[in-house]
């Protein structure tokens, strides 16, 4: 783990992955919005990190320390390093396995657009196709990346705040325009101009995290409040309603709960969420997210020659287990060894940098 680790957000990434798994597994109404909640979520503390990440960056560069381009390369390499092993393992393992004739492809168009991250695009368009439809997030997450890393790395530092600003505007706007055209609910839903907000409170957040809240918002009630919150929209809020007019409410009350664990680490709530089994879930969750839609413990027995129906009660806890079980393997085999080997490169290169005789 890295020493600047924010306590608590290993368990709330646990917890999004929980509430997506059983939006996929269980589906209903107020499953599948909490399951979009869960994703809205991980956008949300994705533009915290990110924006935080980048703005290091950035005042490395005005210090004269790395070149913007160096930034740009280091920022891409790390993401690929994370991201890329384990979502091509899957996509190689599924054709694999499709070639054999144990798994049932999607159409050509959504195989391509999987496998080079437009995913959402081809859904927005096309509709959504078998068990890899919970892609589409990881490709709003790449496209966003694409988006704003150049804009951070080649623009000055003090403009940070208005650049994130100017991405909630720009996704409100989408947001707004898509409503009064009619747009169907699957545009709301994938769309990355319309998901693009939620990154931009998680970087406001992310920014101004050093700034103290007001006490009343720095004790256990208050963040259970605005957890609670967080979850009764997609509980009171029914559809077509809840995906086109609640996902700015939610990016708001997401960011200011991102803002209220950092500054609250020594908190009952923070060390809730930071007890041992549910911050391992979260260290595991991105693999935990790309594996499980695929998972079919029904199948699985089926294939071994059990040919019983299975409870579906059951079948959801081997699904867990078995989701829980390979994402471990993912994160001991792949993920955590490329981390480790991303961060040694970084700390030589940054070595190799100060030793450099100045002219």
């Amino acid at each position: 783990m890295s020493s600047d680790r924010i306590k608590g957000f290993d368990g709330l990434r646990a917890i999004a992955f929980l509430l997506v798994f059983v939006s996929h597994k269980i589906p209903t109404g107020v499953t599948d919005r909490l399951g979009s909640v869960a994703v809205w979520l991980f956008f949300v503390l994705s533009g915290f990190l990110i924006t935080r990440i980048l703005g290091r960056q950035r005042e490395g560069i005005e210090a004269a320390k790395i070149s913007q381009f160096a930034a740009l390369s280091n920022f891409y390499r790390g993401r690929i390093l994370r991201i890329f092993p384990p979502y091509y393992a899957l996509l190689v393992v599924l054709a694999i396995l499709a070639a054999c004739g144990f798994y049932h492809p999607v159409s050509l168009g959504m195989q391509r657009a999987d496998w080079f991250f437009y995913s959402n695009i081809y859904i927005e368009r096309h509709g959504w196709e078998g068990d890899l439809g919970h892609l589409w997030s990881l490709a709003v997450e790449q496209q966003y990346y694409a988006l704003f890393a150049p804009i951070v790395l080649f623009l000055p530092r003090r403009w940070l705040p208005g650049i994130c600003a100017g991405l909630l505007a720009v996704s409100v706007g989408a947001n707004g325009y898509f409503l009064a055209q009619g747009r169907p609910q699957t545009t709301f839903d994938v769309n990355s101009i319309v998901n693009i907000g939620l990154f931009g409170f998680g970087g406001l957040a992310g920014i101004f995290a050093g700034r103290p809240l007001p006490r009343a918002l720095l004790n256990a009630p208050a963040l259970i409040l605005v957890f609670g919150l967080i979850l009764l929209f997609p509980i009171l809020t029914p559809n077509p309603l809840f995906i086109e007019t609640c996902r700015p409410a939610v990016g708001l009350l997401a960011a200011c709960l991102l803002v209220q664990i950092s500054q609250t680490q020594n908190g009952m709530v923070v060390r809730a969420l930071d007890f041992a089994p549910l911050r391992l879930l979260g260290v595991i969750s991105y693999a935990a997210y790309l594996f499980h839609p695929v998972i079919h413990s029904e199948a699985i027995l089926n294939f071994f020659g059990f040919n019983g129906h299975v409870h579906l009660r059951w079948s959801f806890v081997m699904d867990l287990a078995i989701t829980v079980i390979l994402a471990s393997l993912s994160w001991i085999v792949l993920e955590r060894p490329l981390i480790q080997f991303g961060r040694a490169r970084r700390t030589r290169r940054s070595d190799d940098a100060t030793s450099l005789p100045k002219s």
